[in-house]
């Protein structure tokens, strides 16, 4: 089931066990030439086989051979004896292999291989590129960026050929989202990234740290106390400020692009950093969380009755929640759709439309889908009249298009998030063009 709210942190997604998230974490480390902490983990018999040094050795003729990791799968988990080990597929520059971490019964690395990528039961297929991609235009690298803390593995797609390119930071929308924006069999910041770079604009794409550091959410210390400001503005701060430090990279014209909550944050990014060259905002939401879920629910029910049986608690309760939030006696840590209320909260604190319309020397472009009922219109028109007038706001309507930009007719049900699909070439193409007219940052 897709998401219900474009906005809402999905806190009850299950972690499958440490050896998968110690897998990831190790792979990780090595792509960031940590290897001291890498090594930390390994067992005794390990660390004397293959000490720090030469795993930096091995790590670098590995990257020769295959270049950097560009993507990893979902990590898969087995047993031989008392070894547990996890499996997981990662695309290289020139090829895709996986990865075979192996633990001993202490939890500590005791091997790892490289073995030729075999399709695993169920595993979808690649996900075809959008015919609007040319890779012959573009190169792509392994990066890691986030604030303090919490590293974040990300892709830096580059267009050839490009001394100082233009660059687009994306945020992504509400839940765990991989770097891709993975809904389905739909990747639209793949998409995004593709396409841009393709007409000369560089892209970044990192995992949202609600899905790279799944396991200390599973905290609920963590998870409950988590807000958007540390979910996504924190670290779009950190990965704007890496990027004016790239090579090819034009420090005085970047900007973030964020598509849903990532929309809604970007104007906050804006203001806290205060050097962009500009903010895209697609199907940004600007009115309160919950009023939003109350139309998404009477949508759904309208549309596909059999899936709204299973929002029927929500139902229920979500009256009493808009009008206790509305007069303020709603407690922080009541939940709704297992969100805690001080979530929501931080949301709605966001009042995006009110900050664009405090920033008039900020360049700004708001795209919304006219078939979204996700975030809908009565949204983009509350940009449109907190942009009135502004000669560098840019502001479209596509009414065939749904919250994740693709081609549809009729009212857009919960099922076409399920259908493959890109998005849309004219998003692309206005995206890229508006970019590209962007002079540089603000004094």
């Amino acid at each position: 089931m897709p998401r219900l709210l474009p906005m809402l942190l999905l806190t009850t997604c299950a972690w499958a066990g440490d050896v998968k998230d110690d897998a990831r974490k190790f792979l990780e480390l090595c792509q960031a030439s940590k290897f001291e902490d890498a090594h930390a983990n390994f067992s005794p018999k390990m660390a004397t086989a293959l000490p720090k040094e030469k795993l930096a050795q091995v790590w670098a003729g590995l990257e020769k051979q295959l270049g950097p990791i560009q993507s990893m799968g979902e990590p898969r988990e087995d047993r031989v004896g008392a070894s547990r080990r996890a499996k997981i597929r990662c695309q290289f520059r020139a090829t895709a292999l996986d990865a075979l971490v192996s633990f001993d019964a202490e939890g500590k690395v005791e091997g790892f291989f490289l073995v030729p990528a075999e399709k695993a039961k169920g595993e979808a297929v690649a996900k075809p590129e959008p015919p609007y991609a040319d890779p012959s235009k573009y190169d792509e690298e392994e990066v890691t960026v986030g604030a303090e803390g919490w590293p974040l593995s990300g892709t830096l797609t580059r267009p050839k050929g490009v001394e100082k390119a233009p660059l687009a930071i994306l945020l992504q929308g509400s839940g765990p989202h991989d770097r891709d924006e993975t809904i389905g069999p739909n990747a639209p910041f793949r998409d995004l990234a593709h396409g841009l770079a393709s007409r000369g604009v560089a892209v970044l794409r990192y995992e949202k740290r609600t899905h790279a550091h799944k396991l200390r959410y599973a905290d609920p210390k963590v998870r409950d106390a988590v807000a958007v400001q540390d979910e996504v503005i924190d670290d779009a701060l950190a990965a704007v400020a890496k990027a004016r430090g790239w090579k090819r990279i034009d420090p005085d014209r970047i900007v973030v692009l964020g598509h849903s909550l990532g929309g809604t944050a970007a104007p906050t990014v804006a203001k806290q950093d205060g050097r962009l060259a500009g903010v895209v905002l697609l199907a940004a939401s600007a009115r309160p969380a919950a009023e939003m879920v109350r139309e998404q629910v009477d949508h759904i029910k309208k549309v596909d009755p059999e899936r709204a049986k299973g929002l029927a608690e929500v139902d229920a309760k979500l009256d009493d929640v808009i009008s206790r939030m509305k007069a303020g006696t709603a407690k922080d840590d009541e939940t709704l759709l297992g969100v805690p209320l001080r979530y929501w909260k931080t949301m709605d604190a966001l009042h995006p439309d009110r900050l664009l319309a405090e920033s008039p020397d900020l360049p700004v472009l708001v795209l919304q889908g006219g078939r979204d009922y996700q975030v809908t219109e009565a949204d983009f028109d509350l940009f449109r009249r907190a942009l009135d007038g502004r000669p560098n706001a840019t502001l479209k309507l596509y009414p065939d298009l749904n919250h994740g930009f693709q081609t549809g007719e009729g009212k857009a049900v919960p099922a076409e998030y399920e259908k493959p699909g890109f998005v849309d070439l004219r998003v692309i193409e206005d995206v890229a063009g508006w970019i590209l007219g962007l002079s540089g940052r603000r004094e």
